[in-house]
């Protein structure tokens, strides 16, 4: 039968490094959420197929959230309120990049009262800082409708707004 031996000095080498590692070691955090309140007004032109109109005027609030880890990354989820010429609710999902003060985003957008509306949006907006938490925004806003009982005649439906509003870190 064969022995198998370990030097005294190997063992106690290997159980001292291990003894430093745990001892060393940190404790794992765990991500870190950063959201961002927003709201915005915006208004511009619209289009569903007799000529350009002004669009409607439209409020959007909603809640940008980042994680710590990737901070230029954000997802955002908003309700959209229409307040004239006639009042509509809505809401947008949106993924957005921030690219030093200017942040592009993208998604979904849907209007649920009175009538349905389906569709795709894209903006820009320029931010300005104002205090450490809270900065002023400004930028364009394309969407484009092409689902839904609101739209005129079963045509696709589009609108160029022109946005501003307030965002602050939570």
């Amino acid at each position: 039968m064969t022995r198998f031996s370990l030097p005294l000095g190997s063992v106690v080498l290997s159980s001292l490094t291990f003894a430093l590692s745990v001892a060393a070691a940190r404790p794992a955090s765990a991500q870190e959420y950063l959201p961002t309140a927003t709201a915005q007004l915006a208004s511009g032109i619209e289009s569903g197929g007799k000529g350009v109109a002004r669009a409607r005027t439209r409020m959007r609030v909603g809640v940008d959230l980042r994680v710590d880890e990737m901070p230029e990354d954000l997802l955002s989820f908003a309700v959209l309120l229409d307040m004239e010429p006639r009042a509509a609710i809505g809401a947008d999902l949106r993924y957005g990049r921030m690219i030093g003060p200017l942040t592009i985003t993208a998604g979904p957008a849907a209007y649920f009262v009175p009538g349905t509306l389906l569709g795709a949006c894209a903006s820009a907006t320029y931010r300005i800082p104002r205090t450490g938490r809270f900065s002023l925004g400004i930028g364009p806003e394309a969407t484009t409708y092409f689902i839904g009982s609101d739209l005129p005649d079963g045509k696709v439906m589009w609108q160029v707004l022109m946005q501003a509003g307030l965002r602050v870190d939570l």
